[in-house]
C-alpha cells in the first residue's frame, strides 16, 4: 500500500533523461510483485480529482462530436461542458455510494502514464465509512478479480483497522518522523560536501538555525 497517487506526477516536469532514470526501477518494483501476485494499491485521503466526472462532461457538450481543441481552444474554464465545475469525484460518489460499497472503475487519462507500459493506472472511489477515498492500482491488478478483490478487501480492512484511515499508513508515518539530531547531521554533511564541491559562502540563515534548534 502506497500512500498516495501511484501516478508519479512530478515526472511531468522533467526532461525525458531524468524519467528514464527514475521511472524504470520503479516499473521493476511492480513488475516482481505482480510476479509474485501481490496486490499494490496507491490510498489517496480527501481526493481531488474530477476524472471521472470528465465522463459526465461529454453529455454536457453541444457538438455532435466532441473536440476540445475545434470548438473551444484556450477555453478550458469558460468551455460550456464544464457545467459541473468544481465539483470533485468524491462528491459524486458520496451521493451514489454505501459505506462498503466501491464505485465503478476507471482507467486514468495522464498523459504521463503513457511511459508505464503494462502498467497503466486504474482507479476506483470507494466508501470507506468515514470518507470516499481514491484507491488506484495498476493494470494488471485492476484486470484480475482475485487481485482486485484481495486488494480492496485489504484496504477497507486498514480502514477499519484504523478508524478511518489504513492502520499500515499511519504507523509509517510514525516510523517516518526525522528527529532532530538526525536533522542536524543531514544538514552538516549537506554543508560538507558543497564546501568540497568549491562552492563559497555556504552559511546557515538565522531563520533555518532557529527551524533547526529548539525554541527554548
Amino acid at each position: 500500500m502506497v500512500d498516495g497517487s501511484l501516478i508519479h506526477w512530478f515526472l511531468e516536469a522533467l526532461p525525458t533523461e531524468a524519467r528514464e532514470q527514475i521511472l524504470p526501477p520503479i516499473l521493476a518494483a511492480w513488475q516482481r510483485l505482480r510476479a509474485a501476485r501481490i496486490p499494490l494499491v496507491g490510498y489517496l485521503s480527501a481526493a481531488r480529482s474530477g476524472e471521472s466526472m470528465n465522463f459526465l462532461r461529454l453529455q454536457s457538450c453541444p457538438y455532435l462530436a466532441p473536440d476540445c481543441q475545434t470548438h473551444c481552444p484556450g477555453q478550458i474554464e469558460q468551455a460550456p461542458c464544464q457545467v459541473f465545475s468544481p465539483l470533485r469525484d468524491t462528491a459524486l460518489w458520496g451521493l451514489v455510494l454505501e459505506p462498503g460499497q466501491r464505485g465503478a472503475i476507471w482507467r486514468s487519462s495522464a498523459k504521463i502514464l503513457e511511459g508505464y507500459g503494462d502498467h497503466h493506472v486504474y482507479f476506483c472511489y470507494v466508501h470507506m465509512g468515514a470518507e470516499i477515498a481514491r484507491v488506484e492500482f495498476p493494470a494488471w491488478v485492476a484486470e484480475d478479480a482475485e487481485l482486485l478483490d484481495t486488494a480492496l478487501s485489504l484496504t477497507l480492512t486498514q480502514v477499519q483497522k484504523g478508524y478511518g484511515y489504513p492502520v499500515a499508513l499511519a504507523e509509517a508515518h510514525n516510523q517516518a518522523v526525522v528527529r532532530g539530531a538526525d536533522r542536524a547531521r543531514f544538514f552538516a554533511l549537506l554543508e560538507q560536501q558543497m564546501i568540497r564541491a568549491g562552492l563559497r559562502n555556504i552559511g546557515t540563515s538565522y531563520k533555518e538555525a532557529r527551524k533547526r534548534g529548539s525554541i527554548a
